[in-house]
């Protein structure tokens, strides 16, 4: 992993991790900034996500936890034990701090919420003591898309911290459309998103950086840095290599109202885009959104599926976006249906019983293929890159709700 880049990255969120006095100031101040609209919906995003996969979960892991901005989205969805960990000693200090507010208002409520810094997610191995039934990574999987070998690192330390069944949620940029922004140039610019590429050539799969800067987020580089020093994301790369480490895509979330959050083209694809209303704001308000997409990994070599999902439907697959999208959406659709063909058995809502020993020969045989297929897949995707074709980006955050979920909600 790039040590440059990675100090770069920390010295960023370091210089936004402690802005304000108080809680009430960061959430007066987040109300009134232009970027609100945003931080709102994003946050709506995440909380829907989180109610959706992790509701009653004994325990969570949250990789890249930023200022703790989802520390009441955990209360709420009644998570007992949460581990954070991110790569900023400041905003590691403001999570704690968070905590400690959160925890007075629910002095009833066993809460075991800890936080650490490191910045070597993508550099060894990361072991907890025990595995959780949650994984999560919010706007930050990107940073890890810096070289094959960082990704790799990072995904195998979401598998062997994950239990089986249980699900690695999180958001990311699509680096094709970070990549549609800047096709007439390396830069693009407008009042609340600026992208500036700096990569060399051709955008790859891998280490191809850019400065990212949306107005009044955390990326923003107002507070004496450029932006987020950011790196191409692509959908199929992604794919590829988590399942090299058991993690399978989720194409049908089994909620309507979390569908409505996001492109209907993308029922039935690993990424579903954000589909962003802000009316009264900046046009490039809703651009920077609309960059960013949701996914959800459930590590099984079984079938993928949410709580209480039905099969993919298959019109799905036929909903908008170019032959090409049709084409990807279809096959999709195919493999997920050809999956579900024996039922998952829960222990528990969302997570799936411990297969037995002859589906777990049937199992380890389809990771190997997998395995074998990543490569070529990758290759594949280097091949097709274009420069008007990659993209990544941010961690916003603030809030709905109550006092209590805005003060947890404020992280941009």
């Amino acid at each position: 992993m790039d040590r440059r880049a990675l100090e770069y990255t920390r010295a960023h969120y370091d210089k936004h991790s402690n802005q304000y006095a108080s809680t009430a100031e960061a959430l007066q101040a987040r109300a009134q900034g232009p970027g609100a609209p945003l931080k709102k919906f994003h946050n709506t995003i995440k909380r829907q996500l989180i109610n959706r996969f992790a509701t009653g979960a004994d325990s969570l892991l949250d990789f890249a936890c930023g200022r703790g901005g989802d520390i009441w989205k955990w209360i709420d969805a009644g998570i007992p034990r949460v581990m954070g960990v991110d790569l900023s000693p400041g905003e590691i200090e403001e999570a704690r701090k968070r905590f400690a507010e959160a925890r007075a208002k629910r002095p009833d409520q066993p809460l075991d919420y800890q936080f650490v810094d490191s910045p070597s997610l993508g550099l060894e191995e990361w072991r907890e003591p025990r595995q959780y039934d949650v994984v999560t990574c919010m706007f930050a999987i990107h940073y890890f898309f810096v070289s094959e070998a960082a990704l790799k690192q990072f995904l195998h330390n979401v598998s062997i911290n994950l239990k089986e069944g249980g699900y690695f949620i999180g958001t990311v940029p699509d680096g094709k459309r970070v990549n549609a922004c800047i096709k007439h140039g390396k830069k693009f610019a407008s009042p609340m998103l600026t992208i500036e590429a700096h990569w060399q050539g051709n955008p790859g799969c891998f280490g191809s950086p850019y400065i990212c800067a949306i107005g009044d987020t955390v990326t923003g580089g107002e507070k004496g840095t450029q932006g987020s020093y950011e790196y191409l994301v692509y959908s199929n790369v992604l794919v590829g290599v988590a399942a090299q480490y058991g993690l399978r895509p989720v194409l049908d979330y089994g909620d309507p109202a979390l569908a409505e959050l996001f492109e209907m083209a993308d029922a039935a694809k690993p990424l579903k885009h954000f589909q962003p209303r802000f009316p009264g704001s900046d046009k490039s308000l809703e651009t920077a959104s609309s960059l960013f997409a949701a996914f959800v990994f459930q590590k099984t070599s079984g079938t993928p599926a949410a709580p209480g999902a039905s099969t993919v439907p298959q019109q799905a697959a036929q909903a908008g976006g170019s032959k090409r999208e049709r084409e990807d959406s279809a096959a999709a659709a195919a493999a997920a249906q050809q999956q579900q063909q024996r039922p998952a058995q829960r222990r528990r809502p969302g997570l799936m019983k411990p297969v037995g020993a002859e589906q777990q020969q049937q199992q380890e045989q389809q990771q190997q293929e997998q395995q074998d297929g990543g490569e070529e897949l990758a290759a594949a995707e280097q091949q097709q890159a274009e420069p008007g074709d990659g993209g990544e980006q941010q961690q916003a955050e603030p809030g709905e709700g109550t006092a209590e979920q805005q003060s947890e909600d404020g992280d941009t």
